[in-house]
């Protein structure tokens, strides 16, 4: 599955910028989180404009997309998907004329943008799976379950398997061949956790499937939480 560092290092963090997140991701603004997180408006002014900073080429991005959909009048999304934008194709987003039926189309739009790709993790899923079938170790991997963007397997107690699993599923979840979302400097990319006696125990697995580096980093973890 895909790691979160965050998560595993600043918990308490993570569980308060989630929200914020989330709904900045989502079109949200200044006054969504004073009203949502309780945030003062001089606190949300500033956090909103540190989130467009380090999500300038997101911003630019939606903006595109958004603006494209009133030429077009529909959006495409992962996989070639089109979702029609009515509104917008009458619309000129932008100005103070601009319609507020016109700017929540464009909203639920963006969204609709930003979810599609969660598909890649069905890709990456389906793709990983198709190696496993086409191996030796079609009794010895399941797929369990998926979120968007992390995939649950259940494996078993080989190294053998462990390699396989994690040097194949971690570089399906690195595809990254849809024209859309190829950048220079923004890659996907995803590590392997074991979960030794719950998720609270995750062992980090490097990418790689040297049997032996896989082995002695299991082996540290086991120690760690025996």
């Amino acid at each position: 599955m895909q790691i979160d560092y965050f998560k595993r290092t600043y918990p308490k963090d993570r569980n308060i910028s989630k929200p914020v997140t989330f709904a900045l991701q989502y079109f949200g603004s200044e006054r969504t989180l004073v009203t949502n997180s309780g945030f003062s408006l001089e606190e949300a002014t500033s956090i909103v404009q540190n989130y467009k900073k380090l999500y300038a080429e997101s911003e630019v991005y939606k903006k595109i997309r958004q603006t494209q959909c009133c030429v077009d009048g529909f959006a495409t999304v992962a996989f070639g998907l089109r979702i029609r934008t009515p509104v917008l194709a009458k619309s000129i987003l932008g100005n103070s004329k601009t319609l507020r039926e016109a700017e929540a189309e464009a909203r639920s739009v963006g969204n609709a943008m930003f979810q599609s790709y969660g598909l890649l993790n069905n890709r990456a899923s389906n793709a990983f799976m198709q190696r496993v079938w086409q191996s030796e170790y079609k009794h010895s991997i399941f797929m369990v379950a998926q979120i968007h963007d992390a995939a649950y397997v259940l494996m078993r107690d080989n190294i053998n398997v462990v390699a396989f699993a994690n040097y194949h599923l971690t570089r399906e979840m690195s595809w990254q061949e849809l024209p859309e979302i190829q950048h220079p400097d923004v890659k996907l990319g995803a590590e392997l956790d074991l979960f030794y006696n719950g998720w609270h125990q995750p062992i980090t697995l490097p990418n790689t499937d040297n049997k032996e580096e896989l082995l002695n980093i299991i082996k540290d973890g086991v120690k760690k939480y025996s």
